[in-house]
């Protein structure tokens, strides 16, 4: 049962970015706009920390869907998917309007997914050695 629903939300987190990586330049400052209501942070900022968390999201769930598909090195392989996939993400913005891909984006992308990954090894390493 893990396996569909890591599946799913592995899914569904990859064509949220998609979807973000659709719009157009306006559309994207509206929506960055809108998170300046909570987040007292700079344009760039929330820019950057939304690259940061959607992607730690995306590495949280390959890693899971990974490791419940009985996978041996699933940590690698989420990560690898991950950077695939921000490539491809940015390579998908060239063709948006008012977009374009930069590679600083897809290192923080690979950051951010980094991030859980590990953290979610560190917990499946926790809790094996409470067992």
């Amino acid at each position: 049962m893990k396996k569909y629903i890591f599946t799913i939300l592995t899914l569904c987190n990859m064509m949220l970015i998609f979807y973000f990586s659709s719009q157009n330049a306006d559309q994207s400052t509206q929506t960055s706009a809108w998170f300046l209501q909570f987040i007292p942070f700079s344009m760039y900022t929330i820019r950057k920390l939304a690259h940061f968390t959607i992607y730690a999201l995306l590495g949280f769930n390959t890693c899971n869907m990974y490791k419940s598909y009985g996978i041996k090195h699933y940590a690698v392989f989420a990560l690898i998917t991950c950077i695939l996939y921000a490539g491809s993400d940015e390579w998908h913005q060239s063709f948006v309007s008012g977009r374009s891909p930069q590679i600083t984006d897809v290192g923080i992308d690979t950051c951010g997914a980094l991030s859980l990954i590990l953290l979610n090894i560190g917990f499946i390493k926790l809790k094996l050695s409470h067992n």
